[in-house]
Parts: structure tokens; sequence; C-alpha cells
């Protein structure tokens, strides 16, 4: 406990091995051993922002960590029976079925949030439990429920419980056992919770016996000349012991009969034999399931499929059933833009306005070694496949047909596919900015650079085919001053063949089959890179 800014996250970061090794000194231990990464994901860590895919419910959020993280031996049944008594001992039962729910979709309460968060890591047994402020944002009554509850488990099943607090009500305060308090990055204090007003009435500051005991010590800890008085006594006072191991033994609880078993239970390494609890193909269609199951509601939202609609009408009534005659070319190369480069960017910056949540998520499940960056990244390409293509090809399949592009079957399906594989290129540039954290108006200038081969391809399709030909047009029809493209030609023509019109906006340098294979290859190298650049910053935070 301590005022703003002493550096009570940051140690708690240290104790969990979340902050790396850089510019750290001194040694962190577990039952007496170093911290591993197999024994890392034994120690719980409860972040004070509260990271939740937003659209599952509290049992699916809590089902689907089990799956992840509780041991492989265990039966599918059992760690989903494990989560129906984690959420009766947190008093979440009632809630179960409930959305999480964020700013923008009404789901949980508060607290509930607060207690799904510690459900989630709880529900895996561990050895060690790390608070960061969990009783922030709650008020008076629903804080000291949540106390209540976490002291209960800790007694119950002996499990230590680490909690950073800033200002607890004074029912909250009597519940801790030991204290520690800190200023400035110093120890003022530790030891029983109810020794630490006779340590402040000793250093001259008694509290008034009806006076909150925390809110004391805050308003001690912020005065300047106070605070570093406490920390000065305190420095003296541990100045024979540097290490803390006397202070230490002094309060630690361990009963003479725990300390028979010194060499076997207490002081053995807490560790694991596997890093994930989960296989790779566990992990894969866990990962999968959660993935498509939080996507589907909103790719797939009444307001999405709305917009899609919306859009469809509005093109089939601009560009409904265009004629194949010469004035009306540039209404359908029109038409031919807009729905190539509309789904692009429309894909575009829904995949990287999603990747914020997706790299918090991301790095919280990756820090308690639920699994690998790998498997996570396939599992992303292939959940939300067919959830990026739904709305193209919605839109596609009857504006192609309603505003009369050319009415051949096969070339409908090759033009159909090369919408669809444009999406998917957007969305792999949207994984690229995404991983790399650019903003979205730098990821949009950079990604125009493939939009050019696929809409060269649509025109391809459209256009370099011997079904495409376009009435002539008369005099009378063109503007004034403008010539018809069958003027000029020794052989007086009747309609104009499509590969001229292609010809003339200068979009033949490539074949389609180059074209294609272009398409192809920004999709498959611009996703490989973003597994990279994603991997790369995972590791950086890491350190």
């Amino acid at each position: 406990m301590g005022p703003s800014g002493c550096g009570k996250t940051t140690l708690l970061n240290l104790l969990g091995n979340r902050v790396g090794s850089k510019g750290v000194q001194g040694t962190i231990t577990l039952n007496g051993h170093k911290i591993t990464k197999n024994s890392k994901r034994f120690v719980a860590y409860c972040t004070q922002d509260d990271i939740f895919f937003p659209h599952l419910t509290v049992k699916e959020t809590l089902s689907y960590t089990a799956r992840l993280r509780l041991p492989r031996e265990m039966s599918r049944r059992d760690k989903l029976k494990q989560v129906e008594n984690t959420m009766a001992l947190l008093n979440l039962t009632k809630c179960a079925n409930t959305i999480i729910g964020d700013h923008m979709t009404r789901g949980v309460s508060g607290g509930e949030r607060k207690r799904a968060n510690i459900a989630s890591e709880l529900l895996t047994d561990p050895s060690v439990i790390l608070l960061d402020e969990p009783t922030s944002g709650l008020d008076s009554s629903l804080a000291l429920e949540l106390t209540k509850i976490l002291k209960e488990f800790a007694v119950k099943q002996r499990k230590p419980i680490i909690m950073v607090i800033h200002q607890p009500s004074s029912q909250v305060f009597e519940s801790f056992d030991k204290l520690m308090l800190m200023a400035d990055g110093h120890m003022v204090y530790f030891g029983e919770r109810a020794g630490v007003v006779k340590y402040l009435a000793d250093q001259g500051y008694k509290c008034h016996p009806n006076f909150n005991p925390a809110d004391y010590i805050l308003e001690l800890l912020n005065d300047n000349t106070i605070k570093q008085k406490l920390i000065n006594a305190y420095t003296h006072k541990t100045r024979d012991d540097p290490t803390g191991k006397q202070i230490f033994e002094k309060y630690s609880r361990r009963t003479r009969a725990d300390n028979q078993l010194n060499n076997t239970i207490l002081n053995a390494p807490v560790t694991s034999e596997r890093r994930w609890e989960a296989t790779f193909l566990q992990q894969f269609s866990i990962l999968t399931e959660r993935t498509f199951k939080q996507n589907i509601k909103i790719s797939l939202s009444k307001v999405n499929i709305s917009q899609t609609i919306a859009l469809t009408i509005f093109c089939i009534l601009i560009w409904l059933q265009i004629p194949f005659s010469e004035t009306n070319i540039n209404d359908r190369i029109g038409s031919i833009f807009f729905g190539s480069v509309v789904w692009s960017f429309y894909v575009l910056s829904g995949s990287v306005s999603s990747f914020p949540l997706d790299l918090v998520m991301l790095s919280k499940e990756r820090q308690s070694r639920s699994y690998r960056l790998l498997s996570y990244y396939l599992s992303k390409q292939i959940a939300e496949l067919p959830l990026v293509l739904f709305n193209p090809a919605l839109f596609t399949i009857p504006v192609y047909w309603a505003t009369n592009l050319l009415p051949d079957f096969g070339r409908f399906v090759a033009y159909l596919v090369v919408v669809l594989l444009s999406a998917l290129t957007s969305q792999s540039f949207g994984y690229l900015f995404g991983a790399t954290i650019l903003n979205v108006q730098k990821s949009i200038t950079v990604s125009l650079s493939y939009v050019k081969y696929s809409y060269s391809l649509l025109l391809q399709i459209q256009f370099d085919s011997p079904k495409a030909q376009f009435r002539c047009a008369r005099p009378e029809e063109l503007p004034a001053g403008e010539l018809s493209m069958c003027v000029g030609d020794d052989v007086p023509m009747s309609s104009i063949p499509g590969i001229s019109i292609i010809e003339n906006l200068g979009l033949n340098d490539l074949p389609w089959y180059a074209n294609l294979m272009v398409l192809l290859g920004f999709c498959i190298v611009v996703r490989v890179l973003a597994y990279y650049s994603l991997r790369k910053n995972s590791r950086r935070n890491k350190e």
C-alpha cells in the first residue's frame, strides 16, 4: 500500500516476472527456486484493467481459459466442472450466461467483471496470486465483498495472495494479514497489519482511534517531510538485515509441522515438465472456436449487415442494367472500380482497428503461458476467413447481375474470386499494420500498391472476352467535341472490342495470370511478414 507513483505496481510486475530482467538487481524465488518459464504460469497475475473479449459470456470466457491452461490429463468434463466451482466461489453463477460487455455493449456489472478477471486466474489453481488494485472502480460495499471472498479463498486453500491497493476502507484494511507500506520506491513498513498503528506511534505519529488507519497512513506519506523521516527510520531499523531474511522468519506463518516438511514439499520447485498444457492442435482448435464466436457477433452484426444491404441497393440503383454501349463504358468501369476498392478498404480498416484488443489479450495470455504464438496466429486466419468474405460476397453477387456485367457464369465466378482475394489481401495488410502498430492512415497509404493489380484483373475479366462488344455511339449521343472510338479506322466499326478499352486505359502491361500471381503473392507474403512482426513485438514486450 502507498500513494500513487510509489512503485506498488512496478514491484508487483517484478514479482510476476512481467518486466524482464533489464535494469533489475536481485533474485526472485518461488519455494527457494528461481522462477522459470515453466513455473511462471503457477503465479497468477490479475491486472488492474479487466481485459476480456466483450462478446463472450462469463462462462464461455472461463471455459476457454480452463481448456487452454488446466492440465491436459484432465477431461473436458472435469475442466468445465472446475469452471462451475470457481464461478460459485466468486458468486458469478447468476451472471454465467451474460456477456462481459464493454463501453459500447452492455454486459456484466463492474463488480462481476472484477470477479470474472480474478476467476480466470484462480481456476488454474495457482501457487501464488498477484492482484493489482482489484477494488479500483468499485464502491465500498463491492470492494468489501470482493475482499471477503479473496480472504476466504486464501484461508481455505492456503494460497498466498499479494494485493496492491491504494486507499482501502477500514473494513477492507482490517482483513489483511501482513502489510507493506511503500513511498518513492522504498519500504516504510513491513509486518503484521495490526502492528502498523503501533509502529507509527513509536515514530511519533499517533492515529486517532476512530480514524481509518489507511487514510491516516496515506495522509502521512503524502507529506514530503514526514515521508522522508519514515523512509529513513525504516532503513535504519533494517540496516542489519539487508536481505530481509530476519523479517521473513519473524513474520512467517509456517508452523512447526510445516517446517518438518522443509526438504520435501515447501522447498520443492514449483514447475511443470511442459511449456504448455494444451497441445498445439488443441490450442489451434480452441482458439479458432473462441475467435469465431467472438468475431461473428461483430462481423455479422445487424449494423454491418444493414450497411452491406444498403450499399448493395445504392449501387444497383446507380448502375442498374448498364448497356453495352460506348457511352456507358465509363459507367461500367466506375462500377467495377467501386466494387473492388470499397471492400479492400472496408476489410483493411476493420483488421487494423480490431488488432489493439487482440494484442492486449495476446500479451495477457502469453504472459501466463496459455498458448503458442503460432497457434494463435493460424487460428485467427481460419476463424476470420468466412467472416471476412461474407459481406463482399453478399454485395458482389447481386450487384454483378443487376448492373449487367458480362453475362457469363465463368466470368462471374472469376470476378467473385478476385473480389474475395482482394479482400483477403487487404486483411493481410491489416494484420501487418496492426502487428507493427502503425496508424490507419499510414496503413491505407501503403496498401494502395496492390489495388492496381486487383483492379486490372477485374477489368481483364470483364473486357478481355469476345463477348465484350460495345455498340459504337452515334454522333448525337456523344458530348460536344468528343470523337467516337470507332472513328479513324480504315474499316468502319459497328462495335468496340473490350480489349481495346483496356489498352486505352494502359492496364494491359501484365497478363491476367501475372496480376493473379502478384495478388496471391501479396496475400501470402504479407501474412508471413505480419507473423514475424508480431513475434518480434511480442519478444520486445517481454524484454
